[in-house]
């Protein structure tokens, strides 16, 4: 090994996507999470209140919301985040049809939905290279 390729191996590594898993249902947001750490960070909020706090504050890659959450419909949270100009990636995830005009660009069942199908459907809106298989 060379000197220049000793001080690449050095570097570090570029930060993990950051994933908002927007879902009050506490056995999904661990499967997903588990699916997803340690290649993506996660961060979850349960209701659309503390959803709309951390998307105000911090900065995310994606965002993966269920339509079906305490305090409303999680489709309403991402046409307020559409309406304030964010173009941030977003995955329904839920067991719900989501209606003609949702803003998501993506959408998976749940929970018929694979781990395998939700790795991809992640790694997909991330522009993560997917020969990591799950």
């Amino acid at each position: 090994m060379n000197m220049t390729d000793a001080l690449e191996a050095c570097k570090p590594l570029a930060p993990a996507p950051h994933v908002l898993h927007v879902d009050a249902d506490d056995t999904t947001a661990l499967i997903l999470a588990t699916l997803l750490v340690p290649e993506i960070r996660v961060s979850r909020a349960a209701t659309m209140d503390s959803a709309a706090a951390r998307l105000e504050n911090e900065q995310f890659d994606l965002v993966i919301v269920d339509a079906d959450l305490p305090d409303g419909d999680g489709q309403v949270l991402v046409d307020a985040v559409r309406a304030r100009g964010c173009h941030i990636p977003v995955l329904l995830y839920s067991a719900r049809q989501p209606s003609l005009h949702h803003q998501a660009h993506a959408y998976l069942p749940k929970p018929w939905t694979s781990p395998r199908q939700l790795w991809q459907a992640v790694c997909r809106l991330l522009h993560l290279d997917l020969a990591v298989q799950r």
